[in-house]
C-alpha cells in the first residue's frame, strides 16, 4: 500500500485524565504487511495510545481513520468491526473453555436446531493453528497451556476474525528464546498476508530484529518515527529520555572479604556440584540459557527451596537449609523477577512495603510510628528516585522500574547484606534500567554483594565483576567479565564448550 493510503491513520490524538494530558497531538501511521514498534519509558503514553486505538478510552481531539474510513467515537466493538485486535500482556481468554471455543466464541457454528456442530468448530480451530505452524491441540481446556500457547490461541483468535491490525504489547514478556523466535516466524506470517502490526517492547535488540518502523512516545508526545535502517539503538535511547544515557559499567576489584559461599549444591533433576565464592562489594553474574537451572539456584541459596546436598555459608556460618525468613534476619534478600506476585504486596502503600520487612524499625509496642513510616518511606523515594505520586501511593499503580526500586528500598531499610535479583531490569523501560544498575553500583561501593540472574547480554558485560555459566545444569565456565566476550559466554551457554575453574 502507498504511504498516502496507509492501513491506518492518527492524526492529532490527545487525551487528558483528570485535566493531565497524557497524549498531545500524536500522529502514527501503519501500513499493510508492516511491523510499526512503539517505544518509550513507562509512562511515556503508549499504553492510553493503544487503548484508544482499542476502543478501551475514547479520545478528547484527533482523527482516526482505518483504510480511508474516519472513525468516530471508537468502542472495543466497532474497533473490533474495523479489524483491530489487541493482544495485552494479560491473557483476554476464557481459561474454563477450550482452545476452539475461546476462538469462535460468538460465533460458533450451530445446525439448525442452535446446537453447536463441535467437530466442525475444532475442526477450524485445527486448520487455523496449521497454518500458523503451530501445535495445539484445540480440545485442550485454555488454563492448562503455557504462556506462549495462550499467546498463540489469541494470534489464532485474531486470525479468525479476519484482523487487519494487530496490536502486541510486550508479547514476549514471559517467553522462552525459543517460543520468542516461534513468535516471530508467526508475526513474519501475517506481515506476508498483509496484516499491519504494532510492536510495544522495551526489549529494543527485539525491536531492531523485526520492526519496519519506528516511534517513540515520551511525556505523551510522539518525538521520533523512522524507519529501522535509520537508526541504531543509541539514537532510539537518546529519543527515549531526551538525553544521552551513560552506560554504567561496574569495574571495581578490590575483593578481600568472602561473605557468601556455596560448596557442591545439589537439587537432584535440576543442577549438581555448584560451588563459588562471593566477596563484600562485588556482583557475581550467574549465566545460563532457560533449563540450565541458573534460576532454580537462586532459589535454593536464597532459602525458598532446599537443597539435596551441599554446603550453603554466610559470613562464615552454614545455612543451607535455613527457611528464607531466617536467611532475611541474617542479612540475605532474594529479589524475583516475579516481584509482583511473590516480592510486594500490590494493594499496599509505597511506605507499607518500604516498611513491612522491618516493622520494628517504626514500632512502639503494639503500636506502629505512621509518622517514622513516613519519613522513612520519603528517604527512600528521594535516595532512589522512585516516581510516585507521593508514600501512600499504593504500588499497583507504579511503573515496572519503580517497583522494582521499592523493593530494592524494603531490603536497604531492613540492612542487608546480600542482594540476590533473579532478572533485576526485567519489563523496566531504558530509563529506569539505568537508575536501577546506579542503584546496584551503590550498594556495592557500600560493601553490600549482589548474585544476579540475568537474561540480557548488555547487562551481564556491564554490571558484573565475575560470570559463572550453567548448562544443563552443571557450572561449566567461571569468568571474569572484562576477560571475556559475549561470544565466550554464550558458547558456554550453549554446551558447545567447557571451560573449568
Amino acid at each position: 500500500m502507498s504511504l498516502e493510503n496507509p492501513l491506518l491513520k492518527v492524526n492529532g490524538v490527545s487525551k487528558s485524565f483528570a485535566g493531565i494530558e497524557v497524549l498531545s497531538d500524536v500522529d502514527f501511521e501503519l501500513r499493510r504487511g508492516e511491523v510499526h514498534a512503539i517505544v518509550g519509558e513507562n509512562g511515556a503514553g503508549k499504553s492510553t495510545f493503544i487503548k484508544i486505538l482499542s476502543g478501551v478510552y475514547q479520545r478528547d481531539r484527533g482523527r482516526i481513520e482505518v483504510e480511508g474510513s474516519p472513525i468516530g467515537e471508537l468502542t472495543p466493538r466497532i474497533a473490533h468491526d474495523f479489524g483491530i485486535v489487541t493482544i495485552y500482556q494479560e491473557r483476554n481468554l476464557i481459561p474454563d473453555l477450550t482452545v476452539g471455543e475461546n476462538i469462535l466464541i460468538g460465533s460458533e457454528p450451530r445446525n439448525s436446531f442452535g446446537i453447536v456442530q463441535w467437530k466442525t468448530l475444532f475442526s477450524k480451530a485445527e486448520r487455523i493453528f496449521k497454518d500458523l505452524n503451530l501445535d495445539v491441540e484445540p480440545k485442550l481446556v485454555v488454563k492448562k497451556l503455557s504462556s506462549a500457547e495462550q499467546q498463540a490461541v489469541e494470534i489464532a483468535k485474531a486470525l479468525y476474525k479476519k484482523a487487519k491490525i494487530v496490536i502486541m504489547d510486550e508479547p514476549t514478556a514471559s517467553l522462552t528464546r525459543a517460543e520468542i523466535d516461534n513468535l516471530f516466524k508467526i508475526i513474519a506470517k501475517l506481515k506476508k498476508s498483509g496484516v499491519g502490526i504494532i510492536y510495544i517492547s522495551h526489549r529494543l535488540d527485539e525491536i531492531f530484529r523485526i520492526a519496519d518502523r519506528v516511534t517513540v512516545f515520551r511525556d505523551g508526545k510522539m518525538v521520533l518515527q523512522k524507519g529501522i535502517e535509520e537508526i541504531n539503538k543509541d539514537i532510539l535511547v537518546k529519543a527515549m529520555v531526551g538525553e544521552e544515557l551513560l552506560i554504567t559499567r561496574i569495574d571495581r576489584e578490590n575483593f578481600k572479604e568472602i561473605v557468601f559461599e556455596v560448596e557442591d549444591l545439589t537439587r537432584k533433576g535440576i543442577f549438581e556440584n555448584i560451588s563459588f565464592k562471593v566477596s563484600r562489594g562485588e556482583i557475581l553474574a550467574i549465566a545460563g540459557t532457560v533449563g540450565s537451572g541458573r534460576s532454580e539456584l537462586l532459589r535454593v541459596i536464597a532459602g525458598v527451596e532446599s537443597p539435596d546436598s551441599g554446603k550453603i555459608m554466610f559470613m562464615g556460618e552454614e545455612v543451607q537449609g535455613f527457611p528464607m525468613e531466617e536467611l532475611i534476619k541474617k542479612g540475605v534478600c532474594y529479589i524475583p523477577a516475579e516481584r509482583d506476585l511473590y516480592g510486594l504486596i500490590s494493594s499496599m502503600s509505597v511506605s507499607g512495603n518500604i516498611t513491612i520487612a522491618n516493622l520494628s524499625g517504626i514500632s512502639r509496642g503494639p503500636l506502629l510510628i505512621l509518622s517514622e513510616e513516613r519519613d522513612i518511606a520519603g528517604y527512600f523515594i528521594r535516595v532512589l528516585n522512585i516516581q510516585t505520586r507521593d508514600h501512600r501511593q499504593e504500588v499497583k499503580y507504579l511503573s515496572g522500574g519503580n517497583r522494582q526500586k521499592v523493593m530494592v528500598a524494603k531490603w536497604l531499610y531492613k540492612g542487608i547484606e546480600v542482594f540476590i535479583m533473579d532478572e533485576p531490569t526485567q519489563g523496566v523501560d531504558v530509563g529506569a534500567r539505568g537508575e536501577i544498575h546506579r542503584i546496584m553500583k551503590k550498594l556495592v561501593e557500600e560493601g553490600k554483594c549482589i548474585i544476579m540472574v540475568t537474561s540480557d547480554m548488555d547487562e551481564l558485560m556491564n554490571m558484573s565483576h565475575r560470570i559463572l555459566v550453567m548448562s544443563n545444569g552443571r557450572m561449566v565456565a567461571e569468568l571474569i567479565t572484562k576477560q571475556t566476550t559475549r561470544e565466550e559466554v554464550l558458547s558456554f551457554a550453549l554446551g558447545k564448550s567447557s571451560k573449568q575453574r
